[in-house]
């Protein structure tokens, strides 16, 4: 009696102009949704229109859903609530909303379990709670959830293993855990869920070899296993990926070499194989992907690029940063027109920039950073009406071109620090409308040590050229009072003249754009 009288209260304050219960929410989709609003801070939702203390109807309240389903009147069958604010755990109460074919509350402060409950869902289609605080194992149960075309857990702090019954969700089209604390090897069995579109397990520590049962993902386009702790190489039952456009598996501790079958993806358009062990050559199964549009090869121990990637005619992006190729740029690489970024960071590459590959004018980023490059950066660098990012950081470069406002449209970001340029570059750059992150050069060796005898004068004056230039002389790391100008003059010099001497400068407007000569000695005979 007690029960029924709190009923007919709850269901007059959900449903207050209501004479009869015809055409209202099913009893315990109410009573559910009461419980999540209650359990998960309902007042301080971003979006709860309509909820409980609006005294609207449960058909009404903003994220929800609901649909007439023969023999059981209104039900609930979708709740979305993505980004709400929502925090504490999900009730129990959920399992009742037995018609529920979509639950989707990302990026939310939820926390707990995946509720038992959830086990009578029986129809539901999505299961969406990415970018929350859910812990604990993934539950086994889902695998009853046969009806589960989409599962996204990832950015949560789950912990355990893959559940390897989830083989069982043959309907299941995008597996989404990435970026929880998982572990374990990954189950073979999963191989077995023949319509798997998208499958993202990236950032956790799952060990072991990669199940050679996967191959049997024929339909798999998109496969994302960066950033865990896999081992060997890739099968060569790969190859039975045929609908695979994208395969992210950098940052594993993979080994060499990777089998030539893989040549048989062909409609593979990224593959990201940075930081493995992949050896000294080029694999030559990727040199046949002719559909290849980006490649990351970062990192792999490769020492040498081979001239026949210029077959690669439909690459867009080529990343070989932290490899040991060394030696001059690869000039082959200009004949890959269509590139639009191209990163040789750290690869030991020496001599000068040649003029030719600013014939890759498609360009929009251009990294060179920490190699040995020596000479200036060549006029055609114009020609890169693309551009956004240009990376020649730590190197030996002496020049740069005179800029101008326009040259380059999308006005790119320029690093530029650990060469020898003078302070009128980045003057040009600044007032051409430019920026630079690190203007911080080399020490100058504009001059030669000096032996004074005792009583003699001596004039330091290394040539420095840039306009509105600030100037500090030191010596022995101490600045000298009055020492402001680009010379630096002593007279009736005195044994303790005698010393090392700096000259450092910057550009009176720009704190960043500083730098200093090696230090001068000054010996006294």
């Amino acid at each position: 009696m007690k029960h029924f009288l709190y009923l007919v209260l709850l269901l007059s304050l959900l449903f207050p102009h209501a004479r009869t219960l015809q055409g209202q929410v099913h009893e315990q989709d109410s009573l559910a949704l009461v419980a999540l609003y209650n359990a998960t801070g309902g007042e301080g939702w971003m979006t709860g229109w309509g909820w409980i203390r609006q005294n609207r109807p449960v058909s009404t309240w903003s994220g929800i859903t609901t649909e007439t389903i023969d023999g059981q009147g209104l039900r609930v069958t979708k709740i979305k609530l993505y980004n709400n604010r929502m925090t504490g755990q999900l009730p129990e109460e959920l399992g009742d909303i037995t018609f529920l074919r979509e639950i989707i509350l990302n990026s939310n402060k939820i926390s707990g379990p995946i509720p038992d409950s959830f086990r009578n869902l029986i129809h539901l289609e999505n299961l969406s709670l990415t970018e929350n605080e859910f812990s604990g194992p993934l539950p086994g149960f889902i695998s009853e959830l046969e009806k589960l075309e989409i599962i996204g857990l990832g950015i949560n702090q789950f912990t355990g293993s893959l559940p390897s019954s989830w083989s069982n969700l043959k309907n299941l089209r995008d597996l989404y855990v990435q970026n929880n604390q998982l572990t374990g090897e990954l189950p073979a069995s999963w191989g077995e869920l023949s319509n798997l579109e998208n499958l993202g397990l990236n950032s956790n520590n799952f060990t072991g070899p990669f199940p050679a049962q996967w191959g049997q993902l024929s339909r798999l386009k998109t496969l994302y296993a960066w950033d865990n702790a896999i081992s060997d190489t890739l099968p060569g039952e790969i190859s039975g990926m045929q609908s695979l456009e994208i395969l992210e598996v950098s940052g594993n501790n993979m080994e060499g070499p990777l089998p030539d079958s893989m040549a048989k993806l062909k409609n593979l358009k990224e593959l990201y194989l940075g930081h493995n062990s992949w050896g000294p050559d080029f694999p030559r199964a990727i040199l046949q992907m002719k559909g290849l549009e980006i490649l990351y090869y970062n990192g792999t121990g490769l020492t040498s690029v081979p001239p026949e990637i210029v077959n690669l005619v439909n690459l867009k992006g080529l990343s070989l940063n932290h490899n040991p190729i060394g030696g001059t740029f690869p000039g082959f690489l200009t004949k890959l027109t269509g590139l639009e970024f191209l990163y040789l960071y750290n690869t030991g590459l020496e001599g000068e920039i040649p003029e030719d590959l600013f014939q890759l004018t498609n360009l929009e980023s251009l990294a060179l950073g920490e190699n040995r490059l020596t000479g200036v950066v060549p006029q055609g660098v114009k020609q890169l009406k693309n551009l956004k990012e240009f990376l020649v950081n730590d190197n030996k470069l002496t020049g740069f071109p005179v800029l101008e406002e326009g040259d380059f449209p999308y006005r790119p970001d320029f690093r530029l620090e650990g060469n020898y340029f003078h302070l009128d570059v980045f003057e040009n750059i600044a007032n051409s409308g430019y920026t630079f992150t690190n203007a911080q050069q080399r020490p100058l060796p504009l001059l030669a040590d000096q032996k004074v005898k005792l009583g003699d004068s001596l004039k330091l004056m290394p040539e420095l050229r840039g306009e509105e230039v600030a100037f500090q002389w030191y010596k022995d790391e101490n600045p000298i009072p009055g020492a402001n100008q680009p010379y630096l003059e002593l007279y009736n010099i005195q044994p303790e003249d005698a010393g090392r001497y700096v000259l450092v400068a910057n550009l009176q407007n720009i704190s960043e754009a500083k730098l200093k000569t090696v230090p001068v000695s000054v010996d006294v005979e």
